[in-house]
């Protein structure tokens, strides 16, 4: 039987393509082999095809923060800006990471007084997931502190993050009990301070590929779980800040073959509606091409009680963001993207988007803000070109424009995007190719901004 299994830790549902497996999953297990060398004032890597720059981003009012992984320099750094990203302040120094390999950005939540970073990397051979935080009255002096959140005797990875005012949530999956478990730590101080440690899936089975939405006191948290035989969707929920969370349930049981695997699920909640979506191996036999069902399920009580499951498509790594009744949901297909939308409780019929002549698309991005609609496209023709391609709907998806470039003909590390009212912010990392074998690169980190819904980009170094 297949199993969703990666470095032992995390499976795969079919080992030759799972992009938002590969999305989430890569990196780990790497120690950068690196060849430094510099001259006429460039930095270039040998070797660099193993080595990622990640870039992550956060907008919060008027205040835009992007932070990066510089492999070169060994360091976590973050570029902040007061004026919605027309300017931005001198680089910050977050943290060292010198000794600590296969480092990994995995998120940055900005609220109020506070920012956080969280990443992961492996230090005297244990992988371990690490917060960098800084609370600061003005927004201004910047200082970040940096703790081992895991800090236990098994290896901790893939976690995730969301926060809710001054409630802080990180998320993800700890081999400390011998299999697979799911853990959560909360600070309800903006990060400067942790609980315990709540071991969330206290399974039988292997508990994997968390994902966490906050919203007002809820928090709510999926991931897929073998304990049943084979993998299946599995959620609880919090109403009260994560002081006590509900029974699981396996929502994936509905799933038209229940021996079939699901999992890698994406989730939104806007207040007490809460919206899931995953893969199930299902349909792996099709003769279409694309491998996986998509189904998705969603509540209007918090998590209490769940629709029954719907089968919305064909493909892999889904994607659901929700704005108050609006949910738009994007994956990919055998032939490209694949987008459908549901206001009230009604799927409109499904969009499908054409990538031109690019081989694989690496990545979907999605945001939701009222009735506009932003999808974010990592796109890659083969190993020494990459593309971003943005596409958005102003009609709360009944029709969606066509792809307009952002970046083409690089080689794209990593890319970060979030639409806030008219506004609409994207961070990428790239690799620049210094002789013909792309054998050495130099790394740069840019920011773009659309003030007009998307439709033309200014764009800059940082």
């Amino acid at each position: 039987m297949i199993r969703l299994r990666d470095r032992g830790l995390v499976a795969v549902l079919i080992a030759s393509l799972l992009v938002y497996a590969i999305m989430q999953y890569m990196g780990i297990g790497i120690i950068p082999l690196r060849s430094i060398i510099t001259g006429n004032g460039s930095i270039s890597i040998a070797n660099s095809g193993i080595l990622r720059a990640d870039v992550v981003m956060a907008v919060e009012g008027s205040d835009v923060y992007i932070a990066w992984h510089d492999p070169v320099n060994d360091a976590i750094m973050l570029r902040a800006s007061n004026d919605g990203g027309a300017t931005f302040r001198d680089p910050i120094l977050v943290y060292n990471t010198e000794g600590v390999d296969g480092v990994r950005l995995r998120g940055i939540i900005a609220k109020g007084s506070y920012v956080n970073i969280l990443w992961s990397g492996e230090s005297n051979g244990q992988y371990d997931i690490f917060l960098s935080n800084s609370s600061s009255s003005d927004g201004y002096a910047l200082v970040f502190s940096t703790i081992n959140l895991s800090n236990n005797e098994g290896d901790s990875e893939y976690p995730v993050i969301d926060a809710s005012g001054p409630t802080v949530y990180v998320a993800w999956v700890d081999l400390t009990y011998g299999s697979s478990e799911i853990l959560l730590r909360i600070s309800n101080d903006g990060g400067s301070t942790f609980s315990n440690t709540l071991n969330i899936s206290d399974s039988s089975g292997e508990s994997e590929a968390p994902t966490l939405v906050a919203d007002g006191s809820n928090v709510y948290i999926a991931w897929h779980d073998n304990s049943q035989g084979s993998f299946a969707v599995t959620f609880r929920a919090s109403h009260d800040n994560g002081n006590t969370f509900s029974d699981p349930v396996i929502l994936s049981s509905m799933d038209a073959t229940t021996a079939a695997d699901s999992g890698f699920v994406s989730m939104d909640a806007d207040g007490s509606s809460v919206y899931m979506v995953w893969m199930s191996s299902d349909s792996a036999n099709n003769n279409n091409g694309d491998d996986f069902s998509i189904y998705m399920g969603y509540s209007d009580d918090g998590g209490r009680s769940f629709s029954d499951v719907v089968k919305i498509g064909e493909g892999r790594s889904p994607i659901v963001k929700a704005d108050g009744s609006l949910v738009c949901i994007a994956w990919i297909a055998n032939d490209g993207l694949r987008f459908t939308s549901m206001y009230g409780k009604s799927i409109r019929d499904t969009i499908a988007v054409a990538t031109d002549d690019y081989d694989v698309i690496r990545s979907i991005i999605l945001d939701v803000e009222g009735r506009d609609v932003g999808i974010l496209l990592l796109l890659e023709r083969d190993k020494d070109e990459s593309s971003i391609m943005y596409i958005n709907s102003k009609d709360s998806g009944l029709t969606i424009s066509s792809p307009i470039v952002v970046k083409d003909g690089v080689i794209i590390d990593d890319v970060s995007m979030l639409s806030k009212g008219r506004g609409v912010y994207i961070a990428w990392s790239e690799k620049i190719c210094t002789d013909p074998n792309c054998s050495h690169v130099r790394f740069g980190y840019h920011f773009g901004k659309s003030s007009d819904g998307g439709h033309k980009f200014t764009k800059k170094g940082i």
